[in-house]
């Protein structure tokens, strides 16, 4: 039976297998994905504890079960949005809130390669890590670090948001501030966040002093949408 005689036959074979592949791969990498991360210990993380990928929450952590494989089972539960994106290859960290859960908070941390690989299939173990507690002086030093980072990263955020704006120059200045304090406190993170505070409280002042007037005047505009968003970074900032 050659080729030729039966191309009707393999054409049809072969678009069978075609969509066979491609159903399974919808399967695979559409809707939410639940995961088991398997950990030494699961520190203080409990249900409801979100999932985050480059600052953002992707997910929640649904179960924690002793004993799975010898270790901590983590169940989380990946949004649909998100659940394509992580793939094999991806890293699973613990990070654990500081100072006694007063700053950041207890998640599961996800890293992902810059090539994605397969999708993970739903329900399937991964192992992940857990780094080991850091001491008090040390937690200190993190957080400090972690707070500046983050604001860092919101006002990069909000100075390309307001790239085109017609409000920029009215609240440029003040974000311009705020970044350069914040690359300060980074570089200056092993003072610890309340020394750091304290011997550039002139410099918290002014910045915000300038945050307070560029919401104040979106506000007189009419953006509120706006003036929240400095609101939040003014909160982030006097946040004790």
């Amino acid at each position: 039976m050659s080729f030729r005689e039966n191309k009707g036959f393999w054409l049809c074979t072969g678009a069978i297998v075609i969509a066979l592949v491609a159903l399974v791969w919808l399967l695979l990498s559409g809707g939410p994905r639940t995961l088991v991360v398997l950990l030494p210990d699961a520190g203080e993380l409990k249900r409801s504890d979100p999932v985050i990928w480059h600052d953002y929450v992707i997910g929640r952590v649904t179960a924690i079960s002793p004993l799975v494989d010898n270790q901590v089972g983590v169940t989380i539960s990946l949004n649909e949005d998100y659940a394509s994106r992580i793939t094999r290859g991806a890293r699973f960290t613990m990070r654990r809130s500081a100072l006694f859960g007063l700053v950041g908070s207890n998640a599961i941390e996800v890293e992902t390669p810059e090539e994605g690989g397969l999708p993970f299939l739903d329900g399937e173990k991964v192992q992940g890590y857990s780094p080991p507690r850091q001491t008090l002086v040390e937690q200190s030093k993190s957080a400090a670090r972690d707070y500046w980072e983050q604001i860092k990263n919101r006002t990069n955020d909000l100075i390309r948001e307001y790239e085109r704006s017609p409000y920029k120059k009215d609240v440029e200045d003040a974000l311009t501030d705020l970044k350069a304090l914040t690359e300060k406190g980074i570089a200056q993170a092993k003072e610890g966040l309340e020394r750091f505070r304290t011997s550039h409280q002139k410099e918290f002042d002014a910045v915000r002093k300038k945050l307070e007037e560029a919401r104040d005047w979106l506000r007189k505009k009419g953006d509120e949408a706006g003036a929240r968003k400095l609101q939040e970074e003014l909160d982030k900032l006097i946040k004790k």
